[in-house]
C-alpha cells in the first residue's frame, strides 16, 4: 500500500513539473457504506468535496490528470433501538490523491472526457466510531481502487471550466469488523475551473 501511494504522489510532482492546464474542483459526493456480509450505514449522506490538480502529457486524443484533495467518507443508518426510530450518520474525514488517464473527443472550444485510474484515500483523524452501539467497528487509515469518471469543459482563452462526475470502484474496505468489512459508495459531482499554462 505504500509503494501504491508513493507510484500516486509521484505522478503528481511529475504532472506539477510538466503540467499544462492547473485546476480547482469544487461539488458534492453522495455516500453510503455497502457490506460483504450485511448492510450497515447504506443510507446517503451528502458532503462538500474539493481537489486541485493538474492536467498534462496531452496528446489529440488523451492526456493525464493529477489531484489531491479532501473528502468525506461515510453513510447513514435508520433503524428502532426499543421500539424507537434511530438515524445514525458516520462518516470520516479523508485526503485523496489520484490520476487517471482521460481519452477526449473535441469539438471547436469544447471537450468530452472518459477517464479511469488508481485512488487512494488517506484517513485525516479518528478510525473510530461516534457512538458505542459500533464498538468493534473502524475505518482503515488507508482504502484505495480505481476512479472512473466522464466530463465536458468548455476553453475560454486560457480559462478552463467544466463539470465532472466520478465514480470510485473500491477495491479495498473502508470500514472493518470481525463481523463484516464495508466499502465506500461515493459518486461524486464537480465544477472545475482551469488555467493554462502552456
Amino acid at each position: 500500500m505504500k509503494r501504491f501511494s508513493l507510484i500516486l504522489l509521484s505522478s503528481l510532482f511529475i504532472g506539477t513539473a510538466y503540467s499544462q492546464v492547473v485546476k480547482i474542483d469544487n461539488g458534492v459526493t453522495i455516500n453510503s457504506l455497502a457490506g460483504d456480509k450485511f448492510d450497515l450505514f447504506s443510507n446517503k449522506v451528502t458532503s462538500y468535496s474539493g481537489l486541485v490538480g493538474f492536467e498534462y502529457c496531452e496528446k489529440n486524443w488523451f492526456y493525464l490528470s493529477s489531484e489531491i484533495g479532501y473528502l468525506k467518507l461515510g453513510g447513514k443508518e435508520n433503524g428502532t433501538i426499543n421500539g424507537v426510530p434511530t438515524s445514525d450518520e458516520q462518516t470520516w474525514n479523508f485526503g485523496q490523491i489520484n490520476t487517471t488517464f482521460r481519452a477526449r473527443a473535441t469539438s471547436r472550444k469544447t471537450e468530452f472526457y472518459a477517464g479511469a485510474g488508481p485512488y487512494a484515500n488517506i484517513l485525516l483523524g479518528s478510525d473510530g466510531f461516534d457512538k458505542p452501539l459500533y464498538n468493534g467497528y473502524s475505518a482503515e487509515r488507508v482504502n484505495w481502487g480505481v476512479k472512473t469518471e466522464i466530463g465536458i469543459t468548455q476553453n475560454i482563452q486560457r480559462l478552463r471550466v467544466g463539470v465532472n462526475a466520478t465514480y470510485p470502484l473500491a477495491l479495498s474496505a473502508t470500514v472493518k469488523s470481525e463481523y463484516t468489512n464495508m466499502n465506500a459508495r461515493s459518486p461524486a459531482f464537480y465544477l472545475s475551473l482551469g488555467y493554462r499554462l502552456k
